[in-house]
C-alpha cells in the first residue's frame, strides 16, 4: 500500500472511531460495580481444545472475561450467555462482535447492546479484543493497517470456534461475526477464509482493497454504511472497496439471481433516505443485503441516537434466519 494511504487511513480511523473508545467502563448497568458478581454459568471451566483459556473476571452469572495465549500474543474476550443457559443440554448460536481500530471489546459490548438481544433471542455473544500495535493502537490484521500484518487473527478465530464448540455446545450451523469499522473488515476476512462462519455483518467496514478474497463456501452478508462516511468512504478508496462493490462481490459469489432496492421509512424525520439493497434467490438459500444511510457518517447506527435503523437488531434478525 502506498505510504500516503497508510498514514491517511490511520489518521482518519483514529478520528472516526471515537465512538468506539468513549469510555473505559467494562460494566453495563446490570453488572456489579466491582466486576465480581455471581458465578458464571457458561462453559469454559475446562479447556478441551489446544487453547489454554483462563478466567479473568466474572461480572455476573451471564458474563465473564477470559484470556488465552495464541500466536505469541495474549488474547482476551468477553463471553455473555443468555439466562438459564445449560451448556450440557442446549446448543445455541454463537456471535462474535469485533471492535474498530483503536477500540476495545468492553466498549462495543456497551454500545451494541447485544447482551440484551442475547437474553431475549437465546444466543451466545463473544466480544473479542484485537491486539495492540507498537503505537498503542488496537486492531485486526485485515490487509489495511500494516502494523497488524504479523498477527494471525484468522487462526485465532478458528481456534476460538473449536474452543466454543467443545466447551459451550455451539450450534455449528449458526456461527456469525459482525463488527464496527475495522471489525467489519475482520468479519469480511473471516467470511473469505473460514468455512465455519455461516454469515457476517459489517457496520461501516468493508472489504480490503489489497486483499484477494477466495471464500470457501457460500456466505450470507449484511452491510450498513453511511453515504457521508469520511473514515471508510462509502464509495471506496484504494485500500477499501465501495460498499456496493462489496455487495456485488458476494451477490455474484452466492450466485443470486434477483435483486431489489427499497426506501425505508424516514424514522427520524430528517428527510434523508435509507436504502435497503437486497440480492436474493441465491444458491444454498444465501442472502446479501446493503443498508445505505444517506448523509450518515462513521458510527454504529441506532434509532435511539437519531438514525432510521437499529443496526444491532437488524443484524440479529438477519443472522437468525440464515
Amino acid at each position: 500500500m502506498n505510504n500516503f494511504f497508510k498514514i491517511l487511513f490511520i489518521s482518519l480511523i483514529m478520528i472516526g472511531c471515537s465512538s468506539d473508545v468513549e469510555s473505559e467502563n467494562i460494566l453495563t448497568s446490570d453488572d456489579s460495580d466491582n466486576g465480581s458478581g455471581g458465578g458464571f454459568i457458561g462453559g469454559g471451566n475446562e479447556t478441551t481444545t489446544e487453547l489454554n483459556v483462563e478466567l479473568i473476571t466474572t461480572y455476573n452469572e451471564q458474563t465473564a472475561s477470559f484470556s488465552t495465549s495464541f500466536g505469541n500474543y495474549q488474547r482476551s474476550f468477553i463471553v455473555h450467555v443468555p439466562p438459564n443457559f445449560d451448556f450440557e443440554t442446549q446448543s445455541l448460536p454463537l456471535l462474535f462482535v469485533l471492535h474498530g481500530y483503536t477500540g476495545q471489546a468492553p466498549i462495543i459490548r456497551q454500545y451494541s447492546g447485544f447482551d440484551q438481544i442475547s437474553n431475549r433471542e437465546n444466543f451466545i455473544v463473544v466480544y473479542v479484543q484485537g491486539t495492540t500495535d507498537a503505537f498503542g493502537n488496537t486492531g485486526w490484521n485485515v490487509n489495511v493497517v500494516p502494523t497488524f500484518s504479523y498477527v494471525d487473527d484468522v487462526g485465532l478465530f478458528k481456534a476460538l470456534i473449536k474452543y466454543f464448540k467443545a466447551n459451550y455446545n455451539i450450534d455449528s450451523s449458526k456461527i456469525f461475526s459482525t463488527g464496527m469499522s475495522l471489525g467489519g473488515f475482520m468479519s469480511y476476512r473471516l467470511a473469505c477464509e473460514l468455512d465455519e462462519i455461516n454469515s457476517i455483518g459489517s457496520v461501516t467496514g468493508s472489504m480490503a482493497g489489497y486483499y484477494n478474497c477466495n471464500p470457501p463456501k457460500k456466505t450470507s452478508i449484511i452491510h450498513f454504511h453511511g453515504t457521508s462516511d469520511n473514515t471508510v468512504p462509502y464509495d471506496g478508496v484504494e485500500w477499501s472497496l465501495a460498499a456496493k462493490n462489496a455487495h456485488s462481490f458476494w451477490s455474484v459469489h452466492n450466485q443470486c439471481s434477483s435483486q431489489t432496492e427499497i426506501n425505508l421509512p424516514d424514522f427520524n424525520g430528517d428527510g434523508r433516505i435509507t436504502k435497503r439493497l437486497i440480492s436474493y434467490n441465491c444458491e444454498e438459500e444465501r442472502a446479501v443485503e446493503l443498508y445505505s444511510l444517506e448523509g450518515d457518517g462513521h458510527i454504529w447506527f441506532n434509532r435511539a441516537w437519531g438514525h432510521d435503523i437499529n443496526a444491532s437488531e437488524l443484524l440479529w434478525q438477519f443472522f437468525k434466519n440464515q
